[in-house]
Order: C-alpha cells, then sequence, then structure tokens
C-alpha cells in the first residue's frame, strides 16, 4: 500500500494559518528562528489524518508509517488464524502510530506504553480525538506492564535509534531532532541500539512469545544483527530502500 502524502514544512502553517497572512507570516518567523514546523502548527499529518502535537512528545517521523504496515500484516496474519491480536506499541509517544494501527482494525486490542507522563497525556487527547479505546501505560520500559495483563501478541515500536550521523534526510538534521523530548530522537549515551537491545532482552527474559516489529531506519546490517542477537528469528523489511524494520521472536 503506499503512503499517503502528507503536507509537511510550510504545507503545515499554510493549514495551521487558515488563510490569515499575519498569522502565516509570524508562524513562518518562528520556524526561522530554528523551530520545528508541526510544533509550530500544533499538529502533524500522518497517513491522511490530523494529530496533535506539541514538545511533550516526538515529531512522528512520516517514514514510520511503513512500520504500522508491518504491525498490522503480521497481526492480519494471526487474525487468519482465528486470533484476535493484542498489539502493544513501545514508546507510544503521541500515540500516532497506535491510533493509526487501531482506526486500521477497529476490533483488535491496542495499547501503548511509554516511560514519559507527559506524552501519555498527549496520546490521550489524540485517542479521544479519533474516537479510539487505547491502553495507555507509564512504564519504564515493560516493568510496569499489568501481571493481569495479556502478553502481548505483537511489541512494535520505533524507539530512539542512531546519532547525529544517521538521518533519513538532510532536512531534519540534529539540531531538528533536539528539539524533542530529552533521549526522544537518541538513544543517550551514544548507543545507536542502546533502547532496542535493552527492550529485546526485556521480552527474552520474559519467555514471552511475542512478535517483535522494530524499526532501525537507516542503520546499517550489521549493527541492526549485534542488536537483535538474543532473538531466536529474525528478519528484516525493507519497505523503502535504505530503511530495515525488524521482525523477530525469541
Amino acid at each position: 500500500m503506499s503512503r499517503p502524502a502528507d503536507p509537511v514544512g510550510d504545507e503545515l502553517l499554510q493549514l495551521a494559518a487558515d488563510g490569515d497572512p499575519t498569522r502565516l507570516e509570524a508562524l513562518r518567523l518562528r520556524v526561522a528562528a530554528g523551530e520545528a514546523p508541526a510544533y509550530v502548527a500544533g499538529f502533524l499529518s500522518f497517513g491522511g489524518r490530523r494529530f496533535r502535537i506539541d514538545p511533550r512528545a516526538f515529531i512522528t517521523d512520516p517514514e514510520t508509517w511503513w512500520l504500522t504496515e508491518v504491525a498490522l500484516e503480521q497481526g492480519r496474519g494471526l487474525a487468519a488464524q482465528g486470533r484476535v491480536p493484542q498489539i502493544l506499541e513501545f514508546g507510544v509517544g503521541a500515540g500516532t502510530l497506535a491510533i493509526t494501527v487501531k482506526l486500521a482494525q477497529p476490533d483488535w486490542p491496542v495499547s501503548g506504553i511509554d516511560i514519559d507522563a507527559a506524552a501519555l497525556e498527549l496520546a490521550a487527547e489524540n485517542a479521544r480525538l479519533h474516537g479510539v479505546d487505547l491502553g495507555l501505560v507509564q512504564s519504564d520500559y515493560l516493568s510496569g506492564w499489568p501481571p493481569a495483563a495479556a502478553v502481548p501478541d505483537i511489541i512494535f515500536g520505533d524507539p530512539p535509534w542512531g546519532g547525529a550521523e544517521d538521518l533519513y534526510d538532510g532536512e531534519r538534521d540534529e539540531g531538528y531532532y533536539l528539539q524533542m523530548p530529552a533521549a526522544s530522537a537518541f538513544p543517550p549515551g551514544g548507543e545507536r541500539t542502546g533502547i532496542h537491545d535493552r527492550l529485546i532482552r526485556s521480552v527474552v527474559e520474559r519467555g514471552w512469545n511475542s512478535t517483535i516489529i522494530l524499526n532501525y531506519g537507516v542503520l546499517p546490517r550489521p549493527v541492526i544483527a549485534r542488536s537483535a542477537a538474543p532473538l531466536g528469528q529474525w528478519s528484516l523489511a525493507h519497505p523503502q530502500p535504505g530503511i530495515s524494520v525488524l521482525i523477530g521472536r525469541r
């Protein structure tokens, strides 16, 4: 499925200005001073839908549309076997990805987990905006997952990866990502896959049989292979040239 062409940059500002040239100029001045267009507009567009966004959460990269497509494909495979898949987004942030999955499959239980309470507040606002029931859990990795809750069939997410040299394009540079909440764009300590690594170990140590689907962006295969080493089986999907999404199980 092709990804919808969503407005970005100045197109967002024009939508936010709603035909008011004075307001548009003021918004453009803020972007010229270094603010991210989506934060200035107060919303982003993803998959043809509008989501609220502000500095409480990471600005969803448009490339992660493909991550939702992989998660949906895997979930539909389980559904074809007569199972209703339980979906968990790790690092739910503003809720953009989890809500996109829920809107595509309203009958699937979809939850999101995040360490950041402020981001979870924004995810809840977006869930209400789109009229979906999204289970939200504040937790450091999986430690806060309720013991009585079902083990997720699918855990997917776009945890922070890489560093200043690992970018989708030249327009979204290090400064763009550093506007976002601390450690939401790049892993702390310069570990290019540190958060992915810990999540994978956490799933394996718990003995969960979840399918893990993680975006590794533009990172090279050898780096991803080291990160995926604890998994019993894994493969990479390349929904776009140069972009890697891991699909694995313990």
